[in-house]
């Protein structure tokens, strides 16, 4: 069975705009773990099908003027592209 763009799913990454930034070094100064490091890696920046910040996206979703999106586990949610389309569609915006 071919798939098509409409079954296709969309994760926060590929909806929202995130600047890129570099890896760090975190020091914990408390708790159980104080004094160790943790190294958080690089991020590349990306440019997502909105064109805004992941926050601004789920504040659209709480008022209800944003697809809502499908939660597939815990970790993992997503969103129909086709409801995303009908959506930018209705904004008079570009996929």
């Amino acid at each position: 069975m071919a798939s098509t763009n409409q079954d296709r799913f969309l994760r926060i990454k590929d909806l929202a705009n995130y600047p890129a930034k570099p890896a760090t070094r975190h020091i914990y100064k408390s708790g159980i773990n104080k004094g160790q490091t943790k190294n958080i890696n690089a991020r590349p920046g990306s440019k997502g099908i909105v064109g805004v910040s992941d926050k601004t996206i789920w504040n659209w979703v709480k008022r209800g003027e944003f697809p809502a999106p499908i939660k597939l586990s815990p970790t993992v949610t997503v969103w129909r592209l086709s409801e995303v389309q009908a959506w930018m569609a209705s904004k008079g915006l570009e996929a």
